[in-house]
């Protein structure tokens, strides 16, 4: 079995979109949907497709991390497949996943491509270690739930990049970990200049952590190309509030002194 695991907050009008692209595709799996106390109406969409979906739903309030490890301790599944709220899984992104884990890998990261506003595409800056892309994001990323539990789960004491840290630790601990390029989502891109700065500016503070929390071991870490040389304003100011939440970071310190 397969658990895909979901952590909402106010995604009422995304997640139909989500729920009906796994609408034949759960046979024999499971969806756990954990609500951080959305406003909208997230929970009376989750109640009408538990109707014909096998979907077990918590409300607790939590991060984005600490909902997911909510997700895990609740999953029955060996696997667990975290998905975002807002992506819409391609007609076979679960028979992909089934064919994907008899290779016997702990950590599977799938094909994650962006929709929305063409000048919010921005590629992603790539980190890799042992040859894995340790920011394979958890928009949809599968994990042997054995594994996870070992790891210890998501740190919730990150503000974002704590898939980023997890995929760190399991590679960097010797877990196996591949790429599955038919496993395939789209996802939504922030819709306007002010999500896509605010996003820009947590970015650059959870890449403080996580230089803080693996100083000792950051040498695994080797870079992909740089981003390209395009939507040259956009990309200025997000390195730019890229680069003011690293120094905020810096200023608050957080739990990795």
């Amino acid at each position: 079995m397969i658990s895909i695991v979901v952590t909402t907050k106010n995604e009422g009008k995304n997640l139909p979109l989500l729920l009906d692209s796994l609408m034949d595709q759960c046979s024999g799996h499971e969806i756990v949907i954990v609500d951080s106390y959305s406003k909208d109406n997230t929970a009376d969409v989750i109640q009408h497709y538990s109707a014909v979906l096998p979907i077990a739903f918590r409300r607790e309030r939590s991060s984005r991390g600490g909902g997911r490890n909510i997700g895990v301790q609740l999953a029955r599944g060996d696997y667990v497949l975290f998905l975002d709220g807002d992506v819409v899984a391609s007609s076979d992104l679960v028979e992909s996943y089934e064919r994907a884990i008899t290779s016997g890998a702990d950590v599977i990261a799938g094909n994650t491509i962006p929709a929305g506003v063409e000048k919010f595409r921005l590629e992603r800056v790539k980190l890799f270690v042992k040859g894995f892309e340790i920011t394979s994001p958890s928009a949809n990323l599968c994990y042997r739930k054995g594994t996870f539990l070992k790891l210890g789960g998501f740190d919730e004491s990150f503000v974002t990049a704590e898939d980023i840290d997890l995929n760190f630790r399991a590679v960097s601990q010797g877990y196996r970990a591949e790429t599955c390029g038919n496993c395939t989502v789209h996802n939504s891109t922030r819709s306007g200049t002010g999500a896509f700065l605010k996003q820009a500016f947590w970015n650059g503070y959870g890449r403080y952590q996580l230089r803080r929390k693996h100083r000792t071991e950051w040498g695994l870490v080797t870079k992909g190309k740089p981003l390209r040389e395009n939507h040259g304003v956009v990309n200025l100011l997000r390195l730019g509030l890229g680069s003011v939440g690293y120094v905020y970071a810096i200023i608050r310190r957080g739990k990795y002194p």
